[in-house]
């Protein structure tokens, strides 16, 4: 199992010390989250795994929204060259909201099977009805271009009380889909709105989903949980450490 840390490019500063928890072994990776406008050359003046995250809905970028064709494309090549660059093993793509058959031609002019699509909760932060929420939307996407899964939990469970179900039976069913990679943090089962919780703030059991992982092909597995101290790793590592505990590694 490979645990990632999460990183927005704009916070070059950190990467420093990123650098360190890998060269430590605490950490295996860096999810770097490419924000629009950012320079590259701080993070290639550090020889570690990467994984790149293209931007979301909030830096403008959606492939649900046919009114963004030139610029979804734009950025989302610009992410290639960087995981080029950088070596990335994967590149996530949110599959973001608006219409499904516009996604899925846009993704036919995206040429880079690194691509892992992350499924979303089906009802987003501000009432948007997301896209590849459930497993045959997501198989739609990924067939366009052989591409990935990175399998959110969070979003998973969030789907899974927006529609009434046993989160652990709508897992179980995206795992079906081979993800890739993970993404993992803590939340709760009485509302449906995206959230990111610390381990154990929540109600999510943390040894069903380490059965989860372990039955997947790669044991990628992003920590997406809060960090309020912005100059810090403190609160990773300590979510890490309960992981970890939860996990009995």
């Amino acid at each position: 199992m490979k645990f990632g840390l999460k990183l927005w490019s704009k916070n070059k500063d950190l990467i420093g010390k990123a650098d360190k928890l890998i060269n430590e072994k605490k950490f295996h990776y860096v999810e770097l989250f490419y924000v629009p406008g950012t320079e590259i050359k701080p993070f290639l003046e550090h020889n570690i795994p990467y994984i790149i995250h293209i931007p979301t809905e909030k830096f403008g970028l959606n492939i649900g929204d046919k009114t963004k064709k030139e610029f979804n494309l734009k950025i989302i090549n610009t992410c290639i060259k960087w995981a080029d660059k950088l070596n990335a093993k994967y590149i996530i793509q949110h599959a973001d909201y608006g219409s499904l058959d516009y996604a899925k031609n846009l993704l036919k002019d995206v040429h880079d099977e690194r691509i892992v699509i992350e499924n979303m909760p089906k009802v987003g932060i501000n009432g948007e009805k997301m896209l590849g929420y459930e497993p045959e939307q997501l198989k739609e996407l990924m067939s366009v271009g052989n591409f990935g899964f990175c399998l959110d939990f969070g979003h998973a469970v969030k789907t899974s009380v927006n529609m009434g179900r046993d989160y652990k039976e709508y897992i179980n069913e995206l795992l079906k889909l081979k993800p890739n990679m993970f993404h993992i943090s803590d939340c709760d089962l009485k509302n449906e709105i995206d959230e990111h919780l610390n381990v154990g703030e929540g109600e999510l059991d943390f040894k069903f989903l380490k059965e989860c992982i372990l039955s997947a092909k790669s044991g990628y597995v992003t920590l997406e949980t809060p960090r309020k101290n912005l100059n810090s790793f403190n609160e990773n590592l300590n979510n890490l450490k309960k992981l970890k505990v939860l996990f009995e590694l």
